[in-house]
């Protein structure tokens, strides 16, 4: 009997599907606009504030989670190879999963405290779990996590520290003593977050790294930095798409993405516009709503608008060749989704903070809309530029080599007309 082998090769570029690379760069555009808003301080009239709200109603909390869902599903194909190929896939996983922890660690130290990637890492072990439960239990499970969110926006919220999770026993002098303990380690966190706005606001790169150090350490014992619920929920939803070969066959699914186009796309709405624009449209029910219908609604809005977009996008790429054509530009950015991400970093960085151009007061959010085209625009031609020479983005290539323990070959191996024939 063969003994089962570790998936040993990263997915080969005849092996993507058009879909999701447009679709990783629809979400960084989306990403993008949402990191690069502008300032509130800098507003120069009207148009900002029609701009910001706007933002918010058809971004805001959306991109995200379509990125949460893609992970998932990239984890679902990801089985699915390895199974063709009868290869075990937790190993290679984790080394996948501890490597991006790494990456994003360095991310958020070195050039921006606002990553997601380890986050991502965190939840992606947790994803395991479930990768071989029913389709059924898993769609449960994504709406027992949206709960769990609205829970943490509650009074009663969990506890947000590991050693909290843990069973104590009960001890009124030892449960005072902690109470104080939280509160200090609450005061550190936020004397570290201020520290680091000074850092970046005022400092030069070498404080503002230590800065982000420090909050990072300070912060680094409570959970939910690493665990969001609505994200988790689109985890599953994508490893569900994925398990049930959905993208395989966009033709064949135009009904059922019909379905839920529609289904979500009354409640993204009006989610969407209490987001967006709650206090012209409600004006006094805006106040009266109770804080616990309020976090229903923030908790669903990112998620259903997410939804809607994916499926609404899929149902235009299923229509005909020619849509994957026009939208080809955004295949690029998403051939190398993590190069991208890290590069609209430090593209941000450098014009914000003050160890670069130091605009972060200075750019209004109309403004803050026009640099996030340019920057994309930019992306676009770059992309395409280092994908016509190279097989991966670097930092894809830097990913993949680390997690499989060899170098990968950066360009296409070239047959010998001896081989060709």
């Amino acid at each position: 009997m063969s003994k089962t082998k570790t998936l040993r090769e990263p997915t080969q570029i005849h092996e993507r599907i058009a879909a999701i690379d447009i679709l990783r760069g629809f979400a960084l555009l989306g990403i993008l606009l949402v990191n690069f808003a502008g300032s509130e301080a800098a507003r120069t009239g009207p148009i900002d504030d029609q701009v910001r709200h706007l933002l918010t109603f058809l971004v805001s909390a959306k991109f995200y989670t379509t990125f949460s869902f893609l992970f998932g599903l990239g984890f679902a194909m990801q089985l699915i190879r390895a199974q063709q190929r009868q290869s075990r896939i937790v190993p290679v996983y984790l080394r996948r999963m501890a490597v991006l922890f790494l990456i994003g660690a360095f991310h958020a130290v070195l050039i921006w405290s606002g990553d997601i990637l380890k986050m991502y890492a965190v939840m992606g072990v947790v994803l395991i779990l479930f990768r071989k439960l029913p389709g059924k239990v898993l769609l449960i499970v994504a709406v027992l996590s949206l709960g769990f969110e609205f829970w943490t926006f509650q009074p009663s919220a969990p506890p947000e520290r590991f050693a909290d999770l843990l069973p104590a026993r009960h001890d009124p002098e030892m449960e005072q003593q902690k109470a104080l303990q939280e509160i200090l380690q609450y005061a550190g966190i936020r004397e570290a977050g201020q520290q680091k706005q000074l850092a970046i606001r005022a400092g030069t790169y070498g404080q503002a790294v230590k800065a982000r150090f420090q909050f990072e350490k300070a912060q680094s014992g409570y959970w939910t930095t690493f665990f969001m619920g609505s994200s988790f929920a689109m985890f599953l939803l994508g490893l569900y798409a994925g398990r049930r070969g959905i993208f395989h066959d966009l033709g064949g699914r135009r009904k059922y993405l019909c379905r839920v186009m529609w289904a979500v796309l009354p409640l993204a709405i009006l989610c969407n516009l209490f987001l967006g624009y709650g206090r012209q449209l409600f004006s006094r029910i805006f106040q009266m709503i109770p804080d616990w219908a309020s976090s229903i609604i923030i908790v669903l809005a990112g998620p259903l608008g997410s939804l809607f977009y994916i499926s609404a996008l899929l149902l235009l790429l299923s229509r005909s060749e020619k849509w994957i054509r026009r939208l080809g530009f955004l295949r690029w950015i998403g051939r190398m989704p993590l190069t991208n991400y890290l590069m609209q970093s430090v593209v941000g960085t450098l014009v914000y903070y003050h160890y670069g151009l130091g605009l972060h007061y200075r750019l209004s959010f109309l403004q803050g809309l026009l640099l996030t085209v340019a920057v994309f625009a930019a992306q676009i031609p770059l992309s395409r530029w280092w994908l016509s020479r190279f097989k991966f983005g670097p930092m894809e290539w830097l990913w993949r080599t680390l997690t499989y323990g060899h170098i990968q070959p950066m360009r296409e191996r070239r047959l010998k007309p001896a081989e060709a024939s």
